[in-house]
């Protein structure tokens, strides 16, 4: 199993320093940015299993790194700040981040939050997943429904034996029954 990646982004040197070789330490792949451009520079070519973000940064705030990863790579990310007021800490939860650590931070203490989400971030992961299986499924779904429909009409077929015609007709082809349908629907009948 590959170590787990995890980029700390955080623009003081020393939290940066110590949380880096502490995770190091307890055996993560770590990748250090000093600041929000910094990060996105990496994480252009790289999607780590879970981001450390300073919320408060000159520049790029973690909040910006924050929206870019969810918009660019979907890389997870919690954030770190020394501030642990409620609307700080609201930001964050608005932003989708799965932990919110106080500076300064104790790594054997850290550990079981990041322990906690990455393994939300896999559920996460896997939920998506599912749920883009599952519009697959719709789709091609809705897709033989508006076929079987088409020949119903075109060729005066029940609905039954339209079905039976395109099920065969993927069977012939050795295509799944929801491309033939989407050929017929954009015209190109294979039967």
């Amino acid at each position: 199993m590959e170590p787990i990646s995890i980029l700390v982004v955080d623009d003081d040197r020393l939290i940066l320093f110590t949380l880096a070789k502490g995770l190091r330490d307890a055996g993560f792949t770590v990748i250090e940015a000093g600041s929000g451009e910094q990060a996105l520079e990496m994480c252009a070519d790289f999607v780590p299993d879970l981001a450390i973000l300073d919320m408060r940064m000159p520049g790029l705030s973690g909040l910006d790194v924050a929206r870019w990863l969810r918009e660019n790579n979907g890389a997870p990310f919690i954030f770190l700040s020394a501030y642990d007021d409620h609307e700080t800490v609201q930001q964050a939860v608005a932003a989708g981040a799965l932990g919110y650590l106080v500076k300064p931070v104790d790594v054997p203490h850290v550990l079981p939050t990041l322990h906690a989400a990455l393994a939300r971030a896999r559920e996460l992961h896997a939920m998506k997943q599912n749920e883009l299986h599952l519009q697959h499924a719709l789709n091609s779904s809705r897709d033989i429904s508006v076929a079987i429909g088409m020949l119903m009409e075109r060729y005066d077929y029940g609905q039954q034996e339209a079905f039976e015609k395109l099920r065969r007709s993927a069977r012939d082809q050795r295509r799944k029954a929801g491309e033939v349908a989407s050929d017929i629907i954009n015209g190109m009948e294979f039967l």
